[in-house]
């Protein structure tokens, strides 16, 4: 039997308990709270349960009648808190009629703590992966309030709240328990030191990225709704790494940056520069005096190249690394610690050659990419990965990898060859039309789904699994053809 049907055993059997021998404190609490203020025992009040469905906690209440009226922090010495009040928050003992929620199935003893239905952001505020936190019952306790409770801006609350969920096990809520007890007993101030929200950046489209040097195109792209605009300067050792599969090797020049700078109005451009090597610096210097917005560093595998890389730009352009070897994985956690990151982006084609895979995609389906994306997040640098056709097109289409976007809260990608591919395409009118209807297609799928919660994206995992075993069972059969 899986650990979350047995955990609801215990809740059961612990809060049942709990009620019984607890009845004489609960009496004296409520007691006490009536001799010093009027008003009622139990505080009511609305919060986002499991699935992000709401339902009434029950606390004793620790302030006077009418003091959520003026707002929702209780810093350090606020008023509006009781005298019983600062005791019953400073022992946590103002949590424990939640047992009653507990027996009722609508809160676990583990689990992230349910926040209030507005605060700090409504449940559809939340970004995909954020509602994560919302596929397991709340608790009256969790990995977050012991890792600082409420001095903890909410969205280091919530990252810990989805390792919870990541590492879900009776040994963690285990240690959940030990570790809330012995704070507890410490008596540690539990009333607010700080406002502990931070602004929510608000969730956007993704940032679409196409690869050309063409002015035209590039202004097309533009238009229609591109938001990057990448020049490929790599070189050196593309042909020996890629050559066998097809792909295109660009040979941009570095002239081009300066002339799609002038070209484009609101579109970033992006520039690829050749892995470090002895004239990367004077190589960085004259991408930036084209005008460069972001530089983008490929194939590297050590901190140190990254250093290199983040020295050379000065400060004086936002940067971008390209992960696409299995060393620049392995040593990943080094990587992330040096200053300077503005985006990371994971290369699929380099790296699932570097893993021995089959098809690109397989490290989306094995948690490669999952993992890599949960590092980015945590440390605050937008990420992305792959490449996407038109919707409906593609060996992997376009939505299945979309929704993994969503899932793993990927902020950009570049569209492929697939999607316009502009040498096979006889006049710029036809390109437009494909822009243009390609990108309001991307653009509807995201509004569409974003709308979605988090069971949603796991079912669109399970398929995307299924759909990339298919390709690669017919890929080795190809192979085997051959």
């Amino acid at each position: 039997m899986k650990y979350k049907s047995v955990k609801r055993y215990l809740d059961v059997i612990c809060s049942t308990l709990g009620l019984i021998i607890l009845l004489p404190l609960f009496i004296l609490v409520a007691i006490s709270i009536k001799l010093e203020t009027k008003g009622p025992i139990i505080y009511k009040q609305l919060r986002l349960g499991l699935h992000g469905r709401e339902f009434t906690i029950y606390k004793f209440r620790t302030m006077y009648l009418g003091a959520e009226k003026e707002g929702v922090y209780d810093l350090k010495g606020d008023k509006r808190v009781t005298k019983i009040g600062r005791i019953l928050r400073s022992s946590s003992i103002d949590e424990l009629p939640q047992l009653l929620n507990i027996l009722k199935g609508e809160m676990s003893f583990i689990g992230p703590r349910p926040p209030l239905t507005y605060h700090p952001w409504t449940f559809s505020e939340y970004t995909i992966p954020q509602k994560k936190r919302f596929i397991v019952l709340p608790g009256i306790t969790g990995l977050a309030q012991i890792h600082g409770r409420k001095d903890l801006d909410w969205n280091s609350r919530i990252e810990y709240d989805i390792e919870y969920v990541d590492k879900l096990s009776f040994l963690q809520d285990l240690k959940i328990m030990f570790f809330t007890v012995l704070k507890v007993f410490t008596i540690k101030n539990n009333i607010n030191v700080n406002e502990t929200v931070i602004k929510r950046e608000d969730s956007t489209f993704l940032k679409l990225m196409y690869i050309t040097n063409d002015k035209i195109i590039a202004k097309i792209a533009e238009d229609s709704g591109v938001d990057w605009i990448f020049i490929d300067l790599e070189v050196i050792g593309k042909q020996d790494r890629q050559g066998h599969l097809d792909t295109v090797i660009s040979h941009h020049k570095i002239e081009d940056v300066k002339n799609i700078k002038e070209t484009i109005n609101k579109a970033k451009v992006i520039v690829r520069i050749n892995p470090i090597y002895r004239g990367s610096e004077e190589e960085i210097n004259e991408v930036i005096r084209g005008g460069a917005d972001i530089i983008m560093l490929p194939f590297f595998k050590t901190k140190k190249e990254v250093e290199e890389f983040v020295h050379y730009t000065k400060g004086n352009v936002k940067t971008c690394l390209l992960i696409e070897t299995p060393e620049a994985v392995k040593n990943i956690d080094k990587i992330l610690s040096v200053p300077g990151i503005d985006y990371v982006y994971i290369g699929l084609n380099d790296l699932h050659i570097g893993y021995k895979k089959i098809f690109m995609f397989s490290l989306l389906a094995d948690g490669t990419v999952e993992a890599l994306c949960n590092k980015f997040r945590k440390k605050g640098i937008p990420y992305g990965f792959g490449g996407i056709a038109r919707l409906g097109h593609g060996m992997l289409p376009a939505e299945y990898i979309i929704r993994e976007f969503y899932r793993l809260g990927s902020s950009m990608v570049i569209l492929s060859r697939s999607f316009c591919n502009a040498s096979r395409v006889e006049s710029y009118e036809t390109i437009e039309k494909v822009f243009k209807e390609g990108v309001q297609e991307i653009r509807r799928f995201e509004e569409k789904i974003s709308k979605k919660d988090y069971l949603y994206f796991l079912k669109s995992q399970r398929i995307l699994r299924k759909k990339v075993s298919e390709i690669e069972k017919n890929m080795e059969k190809g192979r085997e053809v051959i």
